[in-house]
């Protein structure tokens, strides 16, 4: 055999077939079989743990032993020498000059290669309970670690001499021992990790948590075992730990493909999907420690396809989930507004369970998605948004059922303050969640303007249709000394606030404001019909008085009742003073104020204010020109609240 290179620990370059080579003198053939006794003779050779190395220092100081003690190292676990000693005999056995295998060779060849598997049996035992032997003994596998890399640095050095194509080499070399390790350590992995039960009509409803549970739990104690008590046995370069991702990569794989092959539900693959996207890659990230990590591990768990099969199958169940609970909430509240219940109370206000119901599937559809991928959370963020549009909508439609069949309902009124509270719910959520876009948020918010401004529509119905009796007598003749009707108004007002309190405050306060706004219109409507003049000072001072002191009653009422509409409480005033003063300048001066103040103010409005007084048409023709108000005013009043141009509720009941 030619000179065999040393690539293995040491810088040994000594030819393998130097004539004066201890190797070369001492053959199997030619050298006395040297056989020790007894197991302290045994033990002293296992002082030096360095990797054998042929030509080395410790391949010289190794004697070669016997086949029965060398099975006897194996036996008693000593696998590294073991193995240095079944090195150098199988190196003299295969280095012999002689071409023709004489039956004494062949025979030792054979004995060889079964101490081989001797000893690999024994290898492959200790990785396969690399788990518990890590913990018991570590030692032992860092021997069988040594036993690897001792074995490795032969196969380096006989490939080596295949390149140079010089001497023989051993058929059984390469002996490939980072192949099998991998083999040994896939199989350890199959059969730590349970395998997946059958499901049955007994087990079928937890079953996938079940399942999932268990191999988290396994996964678990492995991982922690591994990063805590194998690795240590492992040198650096080994990378052991990113070795175990794979085997569990493939074995966690092939179990829940085998998941996967049954029906599964919802809630069963947001189970999965998040075992897959969260909980499997937060324990094998201990073993990766790579950034992109947690994306590959779940990419490579299963494929693609089933990936997206699941993903759109979670998404429909959420979508229909979410459409059932929505639409059997609606069902039951609509059962509640006709039961003939008052509405449960909270707070002083209607309160309805409605809003949380519904903000709760929103939330929850939206929360578990976010415990997957930014991708899916958007998409089922975006599914539960049409949900949602679609709820409103079928909400505002059974209002609008509601209201035309159960008109005369006991609790009509009731039922009505309840939806305006419950609009105010949903307003109050869309205007605090983030996560809404600007055009889902705008369109839900335009079916509840639309439904709030109904609502209140239907409530200051109600009212005026108990106060049209007595606001028909508003600045009529009989009016001045008759106080009836405003008392008349004043009570109503009152008594349907307090029923009017049940709605949420900022819906109250907003009430409010249009009846209050709504009856200061009405004076001014009732002013317009020119039904009443006022021929002397007196009577003109008792219409100033009589108008100021009700505008002072209806002001009062509303302020008590929390009413923030200060500019509506000027109108009626500035009016009245109009009426009751005599000099045409203090009256252009007057005008010109309720003018500033109401933007909307015509010409025509303040020829008929001016009609209670009878004034000459000089006069009338003086305030003309000095406010140079035209019969088409084009000052714009787009943007003021209208007083004198709004149109007054009366006319619809």
């Amino acid at each position: 055999m030619k000179k065999l290179k040393v690539l293995l620990l040491g810088n040994c370059n000594r030819s393998l077939t130097d004539n004066n080579s201890p190797m070369k003198q001492n053959t199997v053939f030619s050298s006395p079989r040297t056989k020790l006794n007894g197991k302290n003779k045994l033990n002293a050779m296992d002082n030096n743990i360095d990797i054998l190395e042929i030509n080395g220092k410790l391949w010289h100081n190794t004697k070669l032993l016997p086949v029965e003690d060398i099975k006897e190292l194996i036996e008693q676990k000593r696998y590294l020498k073991a193995d240095q000693h079944l090195i150098k005999l199988e190196y003299q056995c295969y280095s012999s000059d002689s071409i023709e295998k004489d039956e004494d060779k062949l025979k030792m060849e054979q004995e060889v290669e079964s101490l081989y598997e001797h000893l690999d049996s024994a290898i492959t035992t200790v990785l396969k309970t690399s788990m518990s032997i890590s913990k018991e003994n570590p030692d032992l596998l860092k021997m069988v670690v040594q036993f690897r890399i001792q074995e490795e640095k032969m196969d380096q050095t006989y490939q080596e001499e295949a390149k140079r194509k010089s001497g023989r080499i051993p058929k059984a070399r390469p002996r490939g021992w980072k192949n099998k390790w991998l083999n040994i350590l896939q199989q350890s992995v199959d059969e730590r990790i349970s395998k997946i039960p059958n499901a049955s009509e007994d087990n079928k409803i937890n079953w996938v948590i079940q399942c999932l549970g268990q191999l988290l739990k396994e996964l678990k104690e492995d991982v922690d075992t591994i990063v805590n008590h194998v690795k240590p046995c492992y040198p650096e370069d080994y990378n052991i730990c990113k070795t175990y991702a794979d085997c569990y990569q493939k074995t966690i794989s092939s179990r829940l493909t085998v998941i996967t092959e049954n029906e599964l539900k919802g809630k069963d693959l947001y189970t999965l999907l998040r075992w897959i996207y969260v909980h499997y890659p937060g324990v094998m990230s201990t073993l990766t420690q790579t950034e992109d990590a947690d994306q590959k591990l779940w990419r490579d768990l299963l494929s693609q396809e089933m990936i997206n099969q699941m993903e759109n199958g979670y998404i429909s169940a959420v979508q229909t989930d979410a459409k059932a609970y929505m639409s059997k909430s609606l069902q039951m509240e609509e059962m509640n507004w006709i039961n003939g219940k008052e509405p449960l109370m909270f707070q002083d206000c209607y309160h309805s369970e409605l809003p949380i119901d519904i903000i709760q599937i929103f939330d929850g559809g939206a929360r578990e998605a976010s415990c997957l991928t930014p991708d899916l959370n958007n998409r089922v963020l975006g599914i539960m948004l049409d949900e949602m549009m679609c709820f409103l909508e079928s909400f505002q439609e059974s209002v609008k059922c509601f209201e035309k069949t159960y008109l005369d309902h006991e609790n009509f009124i009731s039922t009505m303050i309840l939806v305006n509270n419950i609009c105010e719910s949903f307003r109050e959520y869309l205007n605090k969640n983030g996560k809404i876009t600007n055009e889902v948020k705008e369109n839900a918010l335009s079916i509840l303007n639309k439904m709030e401004k109904n609502g209140k529509d239907v409530l200051q119905k109600s009212l005026f249709c108990e106060l049209k009796p007595y606001c028909k007598f508003l600045i009529t003749e009989k009016w001045v000394s008759h106080p009836e009707p405003i008392n008349n108004i004043l009570e109503i007002t009152q008594r349907q606030l307090i029923k009017f309190r049940k709605l949420k405050a900022q819906q109250f306060q907003g009430l409010l404001e249009e009846i209050h706004e709504q009856l200061i219109a009405e004076y001014i409507s009732r002013i317009m019909k020119r039904k009443l003049s006022c021929k002397t000072e007196d009577q003109q001072k008792a219409f100033a008085n009589q108008l100021e002191k009700e505008d002072h009653q209806l002001q009062e009422l509303f302020s008590v009742n929390g009413s923030r509409a200060v500019g509506l409480a000027t109108a009626l005033p500035y009016i009245s003073e109009i009426i009751r003063l005599q000099d045409v300048n203090a009256i252009k001066v007057e005008i010109r104020v309720l003018f500033n103040n109401f933007p909307d103010i015509k010409k025509c409005h303040v020829k008929d204010i001016l009609h209670i007084k009878k004034l000459k048409d000089k006069d009338i023709k003086n305030i003309w020109q000095i406010l140079h108000i035209t019969g088409n005013d084009s000052k714009d009043s787009s943007t003021a609240k209208k007083l004198f141009t709004k149109s007054t509720i009366l006319k619809d009941v």
